[in-house]
């Protein structure tokens, strides 16, 4: 007999065996859902006021359209700056992202001639006359720099016909070459002008820049103004009342009613005080501090273009291409040059690279180097040579011996050619050959007695007396100094070469 609990035990196991089974959850699903769970709960405190999200979406309006105006102002920078460049550079403006190294003479040093005129004041008297003229020699390897201006006034042969005749001040050149307004006309006038200056000072110049008065004063604002060490011969510094027109519109510059008044020593100075002092000349009885009128103001050119290089380098301005492209777009129809493209980059560097301590200011007027003076030519007052009108013959070796000397150069051998059996002309040009290898200044005559060989030595001092001369020497004539000579010279000099028979060509 079946009990009831067996019954109820029986009924129990009927039912598991017949329902479904419950299905439980797996452990992807239990992460789905904590994680779903985790995102609902978020959203709930993340949620903000409609009124902070119209804020925050204005404020993203707001950057965006600064951020479009101020890529519009610098694209407009840019194609200002593209335009001004591609006047200004040769070649292609795309050159500019390259680095080429710069044109050299046969010494391996960079010139370049600078013009400054007026040509950008209209109907200005003389605007197109080059009234300041500068040569600047760079060497890209040693790091350094000579530069020396030219008088407005130097009297000069054209070499050509022009509107003052055959000769004039060599000032009025410029447009002699060619008058024309066209790109070609002034890139005719720049290649007619730097050969006349090279060969007036015997130098090959590779470079010129033609530049207007606002450059100085652009460049000099586009760097935040510069500091300039007057050097001046008058204790009390520089004035010249002639542009104290110029203090009505900044008064505060002219605490004494002078524009260009300055002390000796550092002046701080922004562009329009330092393009005056770049142009004063000092004329009148109450100026002082400008003796020497041009000279002076030549002078004044230089220190204000060194301390533009001086202020350009430590500002970042020349190695900083978005600067470099704000001063080109400044200067836009104020400067031509011959410059390549290519060659922008390794001038900016070099600019940075070159110390102040070398760069040297050369002058022709110093009381110890006096190279040139003022004389009259007609009634006109002009600039000459101290050794004769047009006789450039002490300027050039001056510039030889300071701007490309080297050890050999600087020992100064003296030495004479004399003509001992040799060909007729051949002691004056093997003189000249040495010349050009940096030994001359001796005197050049015949022999007192020929000789057989084809060259002979003869070295005057001792074995150590300039040795570099003495190796120079033997390597070009493939002979051996000697120290005892048949020769009779009454001239004061370190070595003779005698010239004898030579081979017939």
């Amino acid at each position: 007999m079946t009990s009831q609990k067996e019954v109820t035990t029986s009924r129990a196991l009927h039912a598991d065996a017949t329902e479904t089974p419950v299905r439980q959850p797996s452990v992807v699903e239990d992460i789905n859902g904590s994680l779903r769970a985790i995102d609902e709960d978020a959203s709930k405190h993340q949620k903000k006021p409609k009124k902070h999200r119209k804020k925050r979406g204005k404020l993203k309006t707001v950057i965006l359209v600064i951020g479009l105006l101020l890529l519009a102002a610098l694209g407009v920078l840019f194609y200002r700056a593209w335009a001004a460049g591609g006047k200004m550079f040769g070649g292609n403006l795309l050159g500019i992202f390259q680095q080429q190294e710069l044109k050299m003479d046969e010494f391996g040093r960079s010139n370049v001639l600078v013009l400054g005129s007026t040509d950008d004041m209209a109907g200005r008297d003389g605007a197109t006359l080059t009234d300041s003229m500068m040569v600047i020699s760079v060497d890209q390897k040693k790091k350094d720099a000579y530069m020396f201006s030219i008088p407005r006034d130097l009297w000069v042969k054209y070499g050509q016909a022009c509107f003052t005749g055959y000769e004039g001040k060599i000032n009025a050149f410029y447009t002699c070459a060619d008058d024309g307004e066209s790109k070609e006309a002034e890139t005719a006038r720049m290649d007619a002008t730097k050969k006349l200056v090279g060969d007036i000072f015997g130098m090959d110049i590779q470079y010129v820049v033609h530049v207007n008065t606002v450059v100085i004063r652009d460049g000099v604002n586009a760097v935040g103004g510069i500091t300039v060490n007057v050097e001046s011969d008058d204790e009390r510094g520089v004035l010249d009342s002639t542009f104290d027109d110029m203090c009505k519109n900044a008064p505060n510059l002219c605490p004494n009613g002078h524009f260009m008044q300055f002390k000796n020593g550092p002046n701080n100075m922004n562009g329009d005080q330092a393009m005056t002092f770049s142009q004063a000349r000092g004329m009148g009885a109450l100026n002082y501090g400008l003796t020497g009128s041009n000279f002076a103001r030549e002078k004044n050119q230089q220190l204000v273009l060194m301390a533009l290089k001086e202020k350009a380098t430590s500002s970042g301005t020349l190695t900083d291409f978005s600067k470099v492209l704000s001063l080109i777009d400044a200067m836009g129809d104020n400067l031509r040059t011959n410059i390549d493209a290519k060659e922008i980059q390794t001038i900016m560097k070099l600019a940075a690279d070159i110390e102040q301590s070398d760069i040297h200011r050369l002058s022709f007027v110093d009381e110890d180097n006096m190279l040139m003076t003022t004389g009259a030519v007609g009634t006109q007052s002009v600039v000459q040579p101290v050794a004769g009108l047009h006789n450039y013959s002490q300027i050039r070796k001056y510039l030889k011996d300071t701007i490309y000397a080297t050890p050999l150069s600087k020992e100064g051998a003296k030495v004479a050619v004399l003509n001992g059996g040799g060909p007729a002309g051949g002691a004056q040009k093997k003189a000249h050959g040495l010349a050009e290898k940096r030994m001359g200044g001796g005197f050049v005559g015949n022999a007192t007695q020929d000789i057989t060989a084809r060259y002979a030595i003869y070295r005057l001092g001792s074995a150590e007396s300039m040795p570099l001369a003495k190796a120079k020497l033997e390597q070009l004539l493939s002979v051996q100094a000697s120290g005892q000579s048949s020769q009779e010279i009454t001239e004061e000099v370190d070595y003779i070469v005698v010239i004898g028979p030579q081979p017939q060509q």
